[in-house]
């Protein structure tokens, strides 16, 4: 007896049509994944940042105690280099402004924890104004790419 042999199936012309359709939608994802990945790294830099000079803000300045103020400006600062590196040709004008305020921040604490007074105090609180005002610049300037 002769074995019966099936014919490998074949889909009919609603089959074919499906198929288009499927390497659409396939590559429409793939074009999605795409956009999602070409976030320029300064975004995340930016949206960290962003977090660590709220921090800042929030710290309690005391002639008293500077620590924390001094561990605040260490992150800020961290962040801002990273950005400042991964955005200046995107952003210079905001990036530096960044960078001078950040180390003008520095000095005042520096100085504030070597000779704590009100004075040096009050240059610490100016300071940390002058870093949210340029955050805020980099977070205005960054919105529309970092979303």
């Amino acid at each position: 007896m002769r074995a019966h042999v099936r014919p490998a199936h074949r889909p009919g012309p609603r089959g074919w049509a499906l198929l288009p359709a499927a390497v659409l939608v396939l590559a429409l994802s793939g074009l999605a994944a795409g956009c999602g990945s070409s976030t320029p790294a300064y975004c995340t830099d930016a949206s960290q940042l962003k977090t660590d000079v709220q921090d800042l803000g929030n710290v309690n300045i005391n002639v008293h105690d500077l620590s924390s103020v001094d561990t605040a400006v260490s992150k800020v600062q961290a962040d801002a280099e990273k950005f400042t590196a991964d955005a200046k040709s995107a952003y210079p004008s905001q990036t530096t402004a960044l960078k001078n305020s950040v180390s003008s921040l520095e000095t005042a604490v520096k100085s504030a924890m070597s000779q704590p007074s009100v004075t040096t105090v009050a240059a610490v609180v100016s300071s940390v104004t002058q870093v949210k005002a340029a955050a805020g610049n980099v977070q205005s300037a960054v919105k529309g790419t970092c979303q």
